[in-house]
């Protein structure tokens, strides 16, 4: 089996992925099982492919030693689970990234090969993934993590997927692996779009409305559930242009200060930081939070305690940002554009507090989230979304290498 292009985005809370643009998704979640735990964790076969992504139970070689791991939803409450949540986390020594990696695969080759083959190979031409600012800040050259990170997923790997009823041992070969910086790297979906032309080919095409950022300096604000990074993009959405662009804004990581808030104040209602995630993210366009117990009907408004923690982190987060690149910039004007996992719940706060710190005016002429920026297109391949926005622009650029291989 071959992948053509294979974009990659490790997330604090969810990873998603684009393999020959078909988009998927599972929890960032991973346990590690004796052999024991893991023969014994399932009751029943598993009998579609479509359940198989909940179900991820791989087995592979590290250090010439087979070593079992639960991925994905079951894990997520699983005593053994590897917390990456509310703390800053390195990717690039982690093994959560590289067993995901091998589930995923192992995932998407049960989906495209239905012929029940015991063992099989799948060769992957072009594997792209990112890294936050705050770990190529680290090294002295931002080059020198990136290739650490590339290097962990190219040549040969081993993976058995175990979930019952879908028994597989891959070989997967990385022809080609590379790392590019998140939060700078979304610049391509925000100035290109893929869409099918009139003869059914795929064409790299410029976005209209990317045209409002063409004289001014604009700052990307990447708000994750680990970490927030920020960078100074020159005029046009161009590359930035020193390291000094590239910012980590110094605020508890958003997962971190959910934790917080669910052990003072919200313990008797929620057994993890996962579960109360869950809960904001099913709740927050509506702005009300009511708890609904589905067995007894009895409702708990929470409204108050997560809305005043959402409020002291958006204004906390604004201020850090504006006087790190009001600095940075010498005053000159700005244009600030906020994706990232958390940004769609933080968006009536920040829009709140910009508005009452700065004018009315301010906010609707500099600030933007994505849902300002991006037009619907039908044509689009993969719409970006405040959370796929950099696994976008890997696309893009992937797609648009292929583009130039072929005219050569």
């Amino acid at each position: 089996m071959k992948i053509e292009r294979d974009n990659n985005d490790y997330g604090n809370s969810t990873s998603n992925f684009l393999s020959d643009s078909y988009y998927y998704e599972t929890s960032t979640a991973v346990a590690e099982l004796s052999q024991q735990e893991a023969e014994s964790i399932f009751t029943n076969q598993t009998d579609s492919v479509d359940d198989l992504l909940d179900r991820l139970l791989i087995s592979t070689i590290i250090d010439d030693k087979e070593r079992f791991f639960l991925i994905g939803k079951l894990a997520e409450g699983h005593t053994k689970a590897i917390n990456v949540n509310g703390h800053m986390h390195d990717k690039i020594n982690s093994i959560v990234p590289y067993v995901t990696f091998l589930g995923k695969t192992a995932y998407y080759y049960k989906l495209k090969n239905t012929e029940g083959k015991l063992e099989d190979t799948v060769e992957i031409e072009k594997k792209k993934m990112m890294l936050p600012i705050w770990l190529l800040k680290k090294e002295d050259k931002f080059s020198t993590a990136q290739n650490k990170m590339a290097n962990r997923f190219k040549g040969e790997h081993k993976v058995s997927l175990l979930t019952p009823g879908m028994e597989v041992d891959l070989t997967i070969n990385v022809e080609e692996s590379k790392c590019f910086i998140e939060s700078e790297i979304a610049r391509w979906a925000i100035k290109y779009k893929a869409v099918n032309d009139e003869d059914n080919k795929t064409v790299i095409k410029k976005r209209p409305e990317a045209k409002k950022f063409d004289n001014t300096e604009t700052v990307f604000v990447d708000i994750g559930g680990g970490s927030t990074d920020a960078v100074l993009l020159a005029k046009g959405l161009n590359a930035p242009i020193s390291k000094d662009s590239f910012q980590v804004i110094n605020i508890q990581p958003f997962l971190g200060r959910l934790e917080v808030l669910m052990r003072e104040k919200l313990l008797e209602h929620f057994s993890s930081v996962k579960a109360l995630e869950k809960f904001i993210v099913e709740n927050y366009k509506k702005q009300k939070y009511i708890l609904s117990n589905p067995n007894t009907g009895k409702k708990v408004d929470l409204t108050e305690q997560i809305t005043e923690m959402l409020k002291e982190y958006a204004e906390i987060l604004v201020t850090r940002v504006s006087d790190t690149f009001n600095t940075i910039a010498n005053n000159r004007e700005l244009k600030y554009v906020y994706f990232g996992g958390e940004a769609p719940i933080l968006a009536p706060y920040i829009r709140e507090f910009i508005s009452n710190r700065f004018s009315e005016d301010i906010l609707e002429r500099n600030h933007y989230f994505l849902a300002d920026i991006l037009e619907e297109d039908g044509t689009e391949l993969f719409r970006p979304t405040s959370r796929t926005v950099n696994l976008a622009a890997l696309e893009i650029l992937s797609l648009n290498e292929i583009k130039v291989a072929a005219t050569k």
